[in-house]
This record gives structure tokens, sequence and C-alpha cells, in this order.
């Protein structure tokens, strides 16, 4: 049936209107990435589709790389986490955990 949008009107065919044509959630493309090592921070626009494992501090040099456990440099030093984290989607453990 593939993927399934909260609040998406669900019919015996699915969902009630294509994925393209969900819904959108307002989301925040601006975070302050501050460095660990300096202490520099500065205003990045974050990409809307992936997740941006390096960042380079633009004061020391040093190359920012997620925590363990974040998938990106915002969420592990970001003032906003990044956009597929903020309006987060239905993973392939939540459809197995849906079938049991």
């Amino acid at each position: 049936m593939g993927t399934v949008r909260i609040g998406a009107p669900v019919t015996s065919d699915g969902p009630a209107w294509p994925e393209r044509d969900a819904p959108s959630v307002a989301k925040i493309l601006q975070s302050t990435l501050t460095c660990p090592e300096c202490g520099f921070a500065s205003s990045e626009t974050m990409p809307t589709d992936a997740c941006q494992y390096y960042h380079e501090c633009q004061a020391c040099g040093l190359l920012l790389k997620p925590l363990e456990g974040d998938c990106c440099v915002f969420c592990s030093y970001g003032s906003v986490p990044c956009p597929p984290v903020q309006v987060p989607q239905p993973s392939c453990i939540d459809d197995d955990q849906a079938r049991d």
C-alpha cells in the first residue's frame, strides 16, 4: 500500500490522496551550528531532503560530524534539528511493529 501519511484519509484502496499531493508541514530551514571546539556559531540553511553529515567550522577548521545516535550535524550541534527529524516519516520499523 506504500507510505501512509498521518492525517491522510484512508480508503480501501489506500490513502485518499497520492503522496505528492499530501499536505505539507512547515519546516524550519535555518539553524545555528555551534562548534564544540571553539564555540563559533554560524547560521546555516539546512537541506530539506537529506541529512548533512559534515560541516567545517569557519573559525577553527574543525570538521563537525554527527554524534553517535544523531543523523546529521544539525541534530548534534544545531539550534534546530534537521527537516527530516522535524517531520518524522514512518519507517520500516514502524511498519514491522504495525504488523505484529
